[in-house]
């Protein structure tokens, strides 16, 4: 199985720069609007801006926007309804931290997606079926946690692809469209680079947290999550802090 997006290269490019972007000018006007001295909102805020940004570009673009919420975390996804893709946005950090809990005892929204996707190729089906690799009792919480998540969409998602932003040193430094099967194995990869802003200020990130990082749903027993869906339709380099600052953000944090 390969990713087929089936939306062309002008909206991949926007959707890199919606989703790459800095939102740092944006949390700037925010603060001096309403006088703040601190900046303590800009770790969900950074996100908040950038999910606006990708909505504005699946909307434009004919895609099914679904918002769901997840305690205090939400978070947008794309829908392409020609051919069932579902797009995922995530830090690498963050994705690869989520790959490493699959099959533990929490379930991960990321978790509960990938789940959709298909077995691994290279897995005999009759093996499959007498070493499962994770228990009946797991997969059933996966499919009942993307039930919540997707809800009537449900049955029109055919493969969730994750669009995953790569950062050295607070710099976006690569995107990429990574295809997994339902064990978060590699399958396929498209490199979105190309589409970065050369601008550094304009792919500067913030120092933030990665908020969606320790979303997870605990065991069916202690669920408590409110789970609501909406969708939506529509017809220059940056100059190194000092050790001094550092020190000071270090200990605000």
């Amino acid at each position: 199985m390969k990713i087929g997006l089936g939306i062309d290269q002008t909206a991949v490019r926007e959707l890199v720069k919606a989703f790459t972007n800095s939102p740092n000018h944006v949390l700037n006007d925010i603060k001096i609007e309403h006088g703040l001295d601190t900046g303590n909102f800009r770790n969900g805020g950074a996100w908040d801006v950038r999910f606006k940004r990708i909505k504005e570009v699946g909307l434009n673009n004919e895609l099914v926007v679904l918002t769901a919420k997840r305690g205090i975390w939400t978070f947008i996804c794309l829908l392409n309804l020609a051919n069932g893709v579902l797009l995922v946005f995530s830090k690498e950090k963050n994705l690869e931290s989520v790959i490493k809990k699959l099959g533990k005892k929490s379930i991960h929204y990321f978790h509960a997606l990938v789940s959709i996707n298909s077995d691994p190729f290279d897995l005999d089906r009759q093996q499959q079926e007498l070493f499962p690799m994770f228990t009946e009792e797991y997969e059933a919480r996966r499919l009942e946690e993307v039930l919540k998540i997707l809800g009537e969409d449900y049955p029109k998602v055919k493969q969730v692809v994750f669009v995953v932003s790569q950062e050295v040193d607070r710099q976006v430094t690569g995107v990429e469209a990574r295809l997994f099967n339902k064990y978060f194995e590699l399958v396929d990869v498209e490199d979105w680079t190309s589409y970065v802003s050369e601008d550094y200020s304009d792919i500067f990130v913030s120092n933030e947290q990665d908020n969606d990082s320790d979303i997870e749903t605990k065991p069916i027993a202690k669920i408590k999550d409110s789970i609501k869906i909406r969708r939506d339709y529509l017809k220059p380099t940056i100059p190194k802090k000092t050790d001094d600052t550092k020190k000071e953000e270090d200990l605000n944090q």
